[in-house]
């Protein structure tokens, strides 16, 4: 039922700490869990109390991919070995990254310089060497935010965004960004693609169809952050939805434990209904 855990800065006191945090964690569950960190480099370093990353961000690598591909590879490789290190030592096995969006000029900045690039092609060529280098070291990628969330103006932090250009478009652009990428899981963007269906991607199974059959994704989806304000349907709405719409994993980050303790009441009511 609890699939794993989400570490946050506010989790984080030094390395020693966080550690025995993880063991705990893992001994009080049934299964191996996945033990993920929502980490980027650039301004999303849930570490940064501990290190800066802040010049590695993903607009560094894109550029430094389309000048100068040797020292690319090179810098890449000491970035995720660096990590990569720190995460198996505390028993961190899943990174929320890379972000496969697409950057574009007049957009909201809170994709920004989280993006590669403004081109599909070179998303995909950089996010392949993320995953293939993360994996190959024992850490499982999240690629992030299916099937794109570059278009949006507003931040799903705060709103809901909702994208208007019609499906041959995305199809050639936003969504060919996430196309046979080989990630062990992908997260939702929550948007509304309005050409493609009224409901938000994270609750559309015309979306998930997408993703699945025309992206051809062969891992497990988990949402955003459920507790975001683009999602403003009660708790039961928000869980719910999206594993109506044929989702794996709901991913809830507030800290409340009361609304995780509700979200696993939920998920079990409505496992015994479907029996």
């Amino acid at each position: 039922m609890i699939f794993g855990f989400i570490i946050f800065k506010r989790n984080i006191l030094n390395f020693s700490q966080l550690r025995i945090l993880i063991n705990h964690l893992k001994k009080l569950s049934l299964n191996n869990p996945i033990i993920m960190i929502d980490h980027e480099g650039g301004r999303v370093n849930r570490f940064s109390n501990l290190f800066s990353q802040r010049s590695l961000s993903a607009k560094y690598f894109g550029e430094l991919y389309c000048k100068d591909k040797k020292k690319f590879f090179k810098i890449a490789r000491f970035f995720v070995n660096f990590n990569s290190r720190i995460f198996n030592f505390l028993g961190i096995n899943t990174v929320a990254y890379p972000v496969l969006d697409l950057k574009y000029k007049k957009t909201h900045h809170v994709i920004g310089d989280r993006s590669f690039s403004n081109d599909p092609n070179i998303v995909k060529k950089i996010s392949k060497v993320f995953i293939k280098e993360y994996q190959e070291r024992g850490i499982n990628c999240i690629s992030k935010h299916v099937p794109g969330h570059g278009l949006s103006v507003v931040d799903s932090h705060y709103d809901l965004p909702v994208v208007k250009e019609t499906y041959n478009y995305l199809t050639k652009n936003d969504f060919s960004c996430f196309k046979n990428i080989k990630s062990k899981f992908m997260m939702t963007a929550h948007i509304n693609f309005s050409s493609i269906d009224k409901k938000i991607a994270t609750y559309s199974k015309k979306i998930n169809f997408i993703i699945k059959n025309k992206l051809n994704f062969k891992g497990m989806i988990m949402t955003d952050d459920i507790c975001m304000k683009a999602l403003k349907e009660n708790l039961v709405n928000r869980t719910l939805q999206p594993l109506i719409a044929g989702y794996d994993i709901i991913l809830h980050c507030n800290g409340n434990i009361n609304e995780m303790e509700k979200i696993v009441s939920i998920i079990k009511k409505w496992k015994n209904q479907k029996k």
